[in-house]
């Protein structure tokens, strides 16, 4: 039975061999470190029970530092729209309408989300839905 774990290594591999892992100064994984360079996060979420048809989310978090502005004696900071908008469309690029037909399994891109701050950081993340249906085929001696 596949697991949203399994399904966010995929996401994770084809975003690591695409142009995107060049386009950031920071890097494609599973949690975030280093709030001082942009990311991506894949987020494996929930996936329905034992159903011959399941389904499930893998969240992809584009995470960029804010832009500073200097104003008088204490800096302004800003979301930095331009990247966030670039990363976000190269993800969407790499991950839309993925089928994994030989196992059963696909996602589409649903969700996504404003920016959204960073708690406790000077840095803004935009969010996408991975919807994720498994197909599971059931023997007659199931």
């Amino acid at each position: 039975m596949i697991t949203t774990e399994e399904i966010a290594v995929v996401a994770h591999n084809m975003l690591q061999e695409s142009n995107v892992a060049e386009m950031i100064s920071g890097v494609i994984d599973y949690e975030r470190n280093d709030y001082a360079k942009e990311d991506v996060i894949i987020v494996p979420h929930h996936i329905t029970g034992e159903a011959s048809v399941r389904f499930g989310q893998v969240k992809v978090n584009v995470h960029v530092p804010d832009l500073v502005k200097k104003s008088g004696k204490q800096p302004v900071y800003r979301i930095n729209f331009p990247r966030l908008i670039a990363i976000k469309k190269a993800v969407i690029e790499v991950l839309k309408s993925h089928y994994q037909s030989d196992e059963g399994w696909d996602w589409t891109i649903d969700s996504m989300d404003p920016p959204i701050k960073e708690p406790g950081q000077n840095s803004h993340f935009v969010s996408l839905a991975l919807e994720i249906t498994v197909r599971e085929k059931k023997s007659s001696t199931n």
